[in-house]
């Protein structure tokens, strides 16, 4: 044996535990332990069943492994990542007021806030489906969080279990959707659904007989034990309130009132309180309206628009709550006194005067004060027009790449799908006009290859961040060449090999 091979053995053989990566059972991304710590099943690569497995939603995505749906929004976290480009981890992506699952759902962009839907689709029950969707499309009443009395509101049958929010028992196996859920059957299998004494609501408000006695402390022949305007059904699955209280947190309004109006049942300091015939900010609408409503009984001008909460709902028709009711661009105050119609969007201006030119959404006079060309929809020729640039996406109409990222402000927006606003958007380190020139890496992900090791990481270890093969991302090792180690050595295997070459010396001489 050469003297060589056996010190490469002992160099080998010595640092072997060291090689020992780390466990990653159900094979996504996400070793043993760091699923233990996130809590996800480290036998399931999707812990929430959500399309997106657990290291995408964790490393990736910034998403809650445990939650289908992180930011409750009514699509769940894959269709937000990989089939509509909206966040996964913001309800209303556009800011514009309507959540993204209800704009997708009506067919409005959940890019643009201008279309956003907050007035006439309100939500007058508090249900998460708006009044348009509950009358066109849900058939639901949209003055009833729990049309049909089952324990669930509306708006969680619709987006979070596909129940029919307009039958108690959806799947007519003789038990209610909110029970079955609420004992972790399935609402769409009528051959487990629990129809003896226990499992009978006599008064229809999603709890059976036995859970009201027996774990609510509430009455099974009443679905408001305490009156507060939610079923107790509802308040024990849907909103974890106390069933048997009104007022749960304490604060002098109901808890229905409360949720109806946004406002935390669970939170004393945000109550509101006032007479049925009090107007405590004297703008013609009583106290009680006020919170029906969901203004503010203390402001005359809840939405800051210029016209009283009471001209806006008794006079004008206009939403208390949105300073610009039709989405126009002109508040309902600027368009009233302008003699312009605050329910249409055609005749606003924007709060300017003056003609649009070249129809980019911008008058004419707002492309003088912004230096614009107002013959040209497109003056920095990035494809975008100078409206969508100033209304939309915050970027600037005179500069094709606001960012300076080396990708005009159309191709992030229209090709890539990256922010023109963020010169490196997935934040890994490398610009998003060197990841798609120089690289061929996704600008939107931060481990374009998904091998576990950021893009920045390896294009400064020189590793291609488009395959995941070379990726290493446990402890490194260079063995012994000089480099550290990450690991203990095995004394007896050491002693042995050294004893080995000591033989070996004696016999060469």
């Amino acid at each position: 044996m050469r003297l060589s091979s056996i010190v490469v053995a002992l160099c080998v053989l010595s640092t072997g535990p060291a090689w020992a990566l780390p466990v990653d059972s159900d094979g996504d991304g996400l070793d043993d332990a760091d699923e233990a710590a996130y809590g996800t099943d480290p036998n399931n690569p999707d812990t929430d069943g959500d399309g997106m497995n657990d290291y995408e939603e964790v490393i990736l995505a910034g998403t809650d492994p445990l939650d289908a749906d992180t930011d409750g929004d009514g699509l769940n976290d894959y269709d937000e990542v990989y089939t509509y480009g909206t966040d996964p981890t913001l309800a209303d992506t556009d800011g514009g007021g309507e959540q993204d699952g209800s704009e997708i759902a009506n067919g409005r962009d959940p890019f643009v806030p201008n279309d956003d839907q907050t007035s006439s689709s309100g939500d007058s029950d508090g249900d998460g489906l708006t009044d348009d969707e509950e009358i066109n499309l849900a058939g639901t009443d949209p003055n009833d969080p729990d049309t049909d009395g089952d324990g669930l509101n509306d708006g969680d049958e619709v987006y979070t279990y596909g129940t029919d929010p307009t039958l108690a028992d959806t799947d007519g196996g003789g038990e209610d959707d909110g029970s079955e859920i609420a004992a972790g059957r399935d609402p769409f299998d009528a051959s487990d659904d629990d129809t003896s004494s226990g499992g009978t609501d006599s008064d229809g408000d999603g709890l059976t007989d036995d859970e009201e006695i027996n774990l609510a402390g509430t009455d099974p022949n009443n679905p408001d034990t305490d009156g507060d305007g939610l079923t107790d059904g509802q308040e024990v699955n849907t909103y974890e309130t106390d069933p048997t209280q009104a007022d749960t947190d304490g604060g002098g309004e109901d808890d229905g009132s409360e949720i109806a109006a946004g406002r935390d049942p669970f939170d004393a300091s945000d109550d509101v309180t006032g007479g049925t015939e009090d107007d405590a900010d004297g703008d013609g609408l009583t106290d009680e309206e006020e919170l029906a409503l969901g203004t503010d009984p203390n402001d005359p001008d809840s939405d800051d628009d210029g016209l009283q909460d009471g001209q806006e709902v008794n006079s004008i028709g206009t939403d208390p709550n949105n300073p610009d009711t039709d989405g126009g661009g002109a508040s309902d105050g600027d368009e009233v006194s302008a003699g312009t119609d605050p329910l249409d969007a055609s005749d606003d201006d924007g709060g300017q005067t003056g003609d649009d030119a070249d129809g980019d959404g911008l008058s004419d006079s707002q492309e003088a004060t912004l230096g614009t060309d107002p013959n040209n929809p497109d003056t920095d020729s990035d494809g975008l027009t100078d409206g969508d640039e100033v209304n939309v996406y915050g970027t600037d109409p005179l500069d094709e790449d606001s960012d300076s990222d080396g990708l005009t402000d159309g191709d992030e927006v229209n090709t890539y799908g990256s922010d023109p606003n963020s010169a490196d958007t997935d934040g890994d380190g490398i610009t998003d006009g060197s990841e798609v020139n120089d690289w061929g890496s996704d600008p939107t992900l931060a481990d374009s290859d998904g091998g576990g090791v950021t893009d920045g990481a390896e294009i400064a270890n020189g590793t291609d961040p488009t395959d995941p093969s070379d990726d290493f991302s446990g402890g490194e090792k260079e063995g012994c060449g000089g480099g550290s180690t990450t690991g203990s050595t095995n004394p007896g295997l050491l002693l042995g090999l050294l004893g080995l070459l000591g033989l070996v010396a004696r016999r060469r001489r």
